[in-house]
């Protein structure tokens, strides 16, 4: 086995790389039988280069947080391969997409179609099994989400570049075949630490992101006292990210978010979205719409350029459905607390239940930890050992 700083160019932070991997395949010099069908569910081949850690101040930002230091992952991620031929049209107009990345999936659905892309809110790997269950190939997982689900905590800025990396890793990789859309706030400082987010996103299969400009002690985009970075410094998050990507080849889909109509209105927003687009990101999202006709006179300012609309029952916009954000011209749709409020609601009630009375209610339901494990993949793991020759379920379970 060859090693790992055998093949890569000599790094300034080279005495930083705290572990040797083995060498990325395929080599000639290795044995690549094992290896035929390797991420065959969408022939994309990943190269994973060690990444180099060192603390640094991101210098952009020590006016905005003198004490702002991230862990820097600089190195691009994988090169995306992809079967050219899989992606021409197929006689019914649509693209045979089974064999591409979920980064290129959504990116194609976007340039080539006109449909609304419809995600459930999730925020662990349970709400992810369930939206799969029921038939989403597309999912957004929420900040506001994992900050309550990992940490416990309210959605103020805590969760951390690692958090949410680790949690849409585990996530978008359930199904490695499907589409989630993840959120990454600020991007965790400067254009370095934005760069080792973006690529870190690109590693875990995320098929998009979006970034926004509120300064890097956010806070959720339904709150008030909101506050965003002048526009020059969000802009240049946008060129950082754009630039990640570009360097990494990937497909990845950036979506620029702007949270200042808040503070500064809504031609500011626009303004902000405009520049961003002309930047070179693939999408816009205004945060925390006023009324229904500033939503419909975006998608109108905006045009041709897709806008991703983003909807928190109860909270500082007004209800949206589907088929009006469809008939406005949205083209993604997240549906952030769609599953944390149902969540928090079914499980007080029954602490309650248990609390007053002692005894949860669930007893009723029919539902059984094997159906619940059927949701969280229990078959096909069964399925796995039995085609690798085990008998550990031969019995069944």
């Amino acid at each position: 086995m060859l090693r790992a700083d055998n093949m890569q160019p000599k790094s300034p932070f080279k005495d930083h790389i705290s572990e040797v991997l083995p060498a990325p395949f395929p080599l000639e010099t290795q044995d690549h039988t094992a290896t035929t069908n390797v991420n065959s569910q969408f022939k994309e081949q990943r190269f994973s280069p060690p990444a180099a850690k060192k603390d640094l101040a991101d210098i952009e930002y020590v006016a905005e947080e003198a004490s702002n230091h991230a862990a820097v992952d600089v190195y691009p991620p994988p090169y995306e391969y992809k079967d050219t031929a899989a992606a021409a049209p197929s006689s019914t107009g649509e693209y045979a997409d089974d064999n591409l990345s979920p980064a290129t999936k959504l990116k194609r659905r976007l340039e080539d179609t006109k449909e609304l892309i419809v995600c459930p809110g999730v925020y662990d790997g349970f709400s992810a099994r369930i939206a799969l269950s029921v038939g989403f190939d597309t999912m957004y997982m929420t900040g506001a989400g994992t900050t309550a689900s990992k940490l416990g905590m309210a959605d103020l800025g805590v969760a951390s570049r690692t958090d949410m990396k680790e949690h849409a890793d585990m996530i978008a990789n359930l199904d490695p075949t499907k589409i989630l859309i993840a959120d990454m706030d600020t991007g965790y400082g400067g254009p370095i630490t934005i760069t080792a987010a973006v690529n870190q996103y690109i590693r875990a299969n995320v098929a998009g992101f979006h970034i926004e400009d509120q300064l890097l002690t956010k806070r959720c985009g339904h709150l008030a006292g909101k506050k965003v970075v002048p526009l020059d410094i969000y802009l240049s998050r946008i060129r950082a990210a754009k630039a990640a990507k570009d360097n990494a080849r990937s497909d990845i889909v950036l979506i620029a978010r702007t949270d200042a109509n808040q503070q500064l209105g809504y031609d500011e927003s626009v303004t902000r979205l405009r520049a961003a687009r002309d930047l070179g990101a693939d999408c816009g999202l205004l945060e925390g719409f006023k009324n229904k006709d500033e939503a419909r006179q975006a998608v109108k300012d905006l045009a041709p350029w897709p806008l991703l609309l983003n909807i928190v029952e109860n909270g500082h916009s007004p209800l949206i459905t589907v088929d009006e954000a469809r008939e406005m011209g949205f083209r993604i749709m997240i549906f952030s607390f769609a599953a944390l409020t149902p969540a928090y609601t079914a499980i007080k009630q029954a602490y309650e239940k248990l609390k007053g009375e002692g005894v949860t209610g669930i007893q009723g339901s029919g539902i059984s930890p094997r159906n619940l494990f059927d949701v969280c993949g229990l078959g096909e793991a069964m399925k796995v050992d039995e085609n690798a020759g085990g008998e550990d379920f031969k019995g069944g379970v």
